[in-house]
């Protein structure tokens, strides 16, 4: 855990000894000196220029010389206290114009006059005094302390070229880790996003490290914001895990997984919304989130987990998988669970509707659950058009059903995600190889500001992210964050402690249960059944099987007949002519042979050869040079002409919007709206060499 200081016990500490004390006493005192040390200094020299100049031949000379220097000098203090308020401005002034004229009168009377010995004893002990109750009020009052002068004075030093000219910043609360302020803008003349589109300059104004500035809008007032001041260096070094911050309590409440760079947990709850995690390879996004998260998660008590990686089997997620309801890395699992899953969640709503409740909340005696893909763009690529409406339809639908869905993906552009899916998620991304990428996984709100720059990271710093999400509050979501630490050569050993004395296992809740059940036929490490007992498997396994093979064979029946109609709805020479006859067959239903006129109305030419990738990029580019040829430089990916090339070719969707990214890098196309642009070809091999 984090050790918490108290400032108090430390400064009683600190008191404690007696030299101390004398020390501390020395301090004050020298606070308290200055301006009487001044007030005798100014005294010996009326005493000494009356004596050198006070003749009647030189003190007209004098005294015009002492009142030019104390108007210039007053006109000097004004101008260089223009960064602090009114009254010290003016306190400042007068107290040199006064200084400055007694003087000036010393130098033509000398000490002998009692009105000049009485302005000296009243009027600059008057002054000394009110210079000693200004310090002292400055020490006991925390706005006075010189955190808030420092913000504003740091502030006022920038704000001119960071065009917030009028603006004003005011420190509300000074801790060891931060400064937190107001920061009013001039009425009508800027907002606060102009505020923060100007963060960087006004870092650059102030001088400190990028990253040290941190703006929210005010709720309230348009024209106020929230400014903290941080120092972005304390998360270059790793944070080690502090262990579960709720053991036993709701998957309602917050989750933490790092550590804020004003030294704040970063907390996010996770019912009622999705996820995407975004970050390039080696920037800590695996045990940044995974971990942390599905460490959070595994010690709540109403939530089961169903955790799938296709791509890197149980290198991520084996260590937690004695925390979580079922490990899935076969695809064909991993698209069952989630068919089951696309069943269920109007039973679920159905459920929870008839218990009065309008969405899952803690307590409603149903499960949370959180399908959790990891290597998320590599499962989605693989899943057919059907499956793929199938997780539109989740992703729209799950989470007034107590369904949280959580992606993680190296980038999430259009070719490796659905456009309307990743409308649909939360946001925490960690570094990035170029500012090209942040768009796909930044929030909007975190796009707005200059600042938020996750590609300057890159894999530099793993586990450092920005998280927009349910729970995470403005001024945070445009605060760089560090995930804990597991340690690089215990993380496992750490793992397994913390699910051995933290995992909250329980049996799920009815309907969670049909949902965990195992896949028939599938490797018994998928951990999908929590629900059979000893007694159940040794006296039903037979009807057991029975049910879930039918049940099987029902689910890629029902499977098929979907393909069917939809092929159907896009081609009507492909419905069904007997819809009876259909409805009743069976996959061991005996298949009746063509009759030899139906056999020759049947036939068709056989498939070409899917052509290489090399092939099918020249011929791509010579699509592209012949529609241009004929001034049809426009298209879009959707063009019919495309799309029969493609066909031609024997390649899917996600190759031609890789290929057609290809040519875009390459000049050859430009795109807006998506809308595609032919540009003039300077290079003929740059189809052929794309390959």
């Amino acid at each position: 855990m984090r050790r918490n200081t108290n400032p108090v016990a430390l400064v009683a500490a600190d008191e404690a000894s007696t030299p101390r004390l004398w020390a501390k006493i020395g301090s004050q005192a020298g606070v308290l000196a200055p301006p009487w040390l001044l007030l005798a200094g100014t005294a010996g020299a009326g005493a000494l220029s009356h004596a050198v100049w006070g003749d009647p031949g030189e003190v007209a000379w004098a005294a015009v010389a002492a009142t030019l220097g104390t108007t210039g000098l007053s006109s000097l203090t004004w101008a260089i206290t223009h960064a602090r308020r009114l009254l010290g401005r003016v306190h400042a002034t007068a107290t040199v114009a006064a200084a400055g004229a007694w003087l000036t009168t010393a130098t033509v009377t000398g000490l002998d006059s009692d009105v000049v010995t009485g302005a000296l004893w009243w009027g600059g002990a008057g002054l000394a005094l009110s210079w000693n109750l200004r310090s002292v009020i400055r020490r006991l009052d925390p706005d006075q302390q010189g955190g808030a002068d420092a913000l504003a004075t740091l502030f006022d030093k920038a704000k001119d070229q960071a065009g917030l000219k009028g603006a004003r910043a005011r420190a509300t609360q000074v801790t060891e880790r931060k400064i937190k302020g107001v920061l009013a803008l001039a009425p009508g003349e800027a907002t606060v996003h102009d505020a923060q589109r100007s963060i960087g300059k006004l870092e650059s104004g102030m001088q400190v490290p990028p990253g040290t500035l941190a703006l929210a809008a005010n709720p309230d007032r348009a024209d106020l914001a929230e400014i903290t001041v941080s120092d972005p260096r304390v998360l270059r070094t790793p944070i080690p895990w502090p262990g579960p911050s709720r053991p036993g309590a709701s998957i309602a409440d917050p989750l933490r997984v790092g550590v804020f760079q004003d030294g704040d947990d970063c907390e996010f709850t996770l019912p009622g919304s999705h996820l995407q995690v975004m970050g390039r390879t080696g920037s800590g996004k695996s045990f940044g989130s995974a971990w942390n998260t599905l460490g959070e998660i595994m010690t709540r008590r109403d939530v089961q987990v169903i955790a799938v990686d296709t791509s890197k089997d149980e290198q991520t997620l084996g260590p937690l998988k004695p925390g979580l309801a079922a490990v899935v890395t076969d695809q064909a699992h991993a698209v069952e669970v989630l068919r089951r899953l696309h069943r269920q969640i109007p039973q679920r709503t159905k459920t929870l509707g008839r218990t009065g409740h309008s969405k899952w909340t803690k307590g409603c005696g149903m499960d949370f659950v959180v399908l959790w893909i990891e290597e998320a763009s590599k499962f989605l690529a693989a899943l057919s058009g059907k499956d793929e409406e199938r997780f539109e339809e989740i992703i729209k639908e799950a989470r007034s059903a107590g369904v949280a869905i959580v992606l993680s993906l190296q980038r999430s552009d259009y070719t490796q995600m659905p456009t309307l899916v990743r409308g649909q998620l939360a946001k925490w991304c960690f570094g990035l190889g170029s500012s090209d990428d942040a768009k796909w996984g930044l929030s909007t709100r975190q796009q707005k500001v200059d600042t938020v720059a996750p590609e300057e990271w890159e894999a530099n710093y793993p586990g450092m992210a920005y998280l927009d999400a349910q729970g995470v509050s403005e001024k945070h979501a445009m605060m760089p964050l560090r995930c804990y630490d597991w340690g690089e050569s215990t993380s496992r050993e750490t793992m397994a402690a913390h699910v051995a004395e933290h995992h909250q296992h329980h049996d799920p809740d009815p309907l969670t249960a049909q949902l965990l059940r195992s896949p028939a036929g599938g490797p018994r490490d998928t951990d999908l059944d929590h629900t059979e007992t000893d007694s159940d498997s040794d006296s039903d396994s037979d009807s057991d099987s029975d049910s879930d093979s039918d049940s099987e064979d029902t689910m890629d029946w029902d499977v098929a007949a979907d393909e069917l109609d939809d092929a159907a709805r896009h081609d009507p020479d492909l419905a069904d002519p007997d819809s009876t006859v259909t409805a009743a067959a069976r996959p061991d239903t005996p298949i009746q042979q063509p009759t030899p006129d139906e056999a020759e109305a049947l036939h068709t030419d056989p498939p070409a050869q899917r052509a290489t990738p090399t092939q099918s990029r020249a011929a791509l580019h010579d699509w592209l040079t012949e529609r241009a040829a004929t001034g049809h430089d426009t298209f879009t990916a959707s063009d019919p002409g495309l799309a029969t090339l493609r066909e031609h070719l024997g390649m899917g969707r996600a190759w031609t919007y890789k290929v057609l990214g290809e040519l875009q890098d390459t000049g050859r196309l430009t795109v807006h709206n998506g809308l595609y642009t032919i540009e003039p070809d300077t290079d003929p091999d740059t189809g052929l060499r794309a390959a």
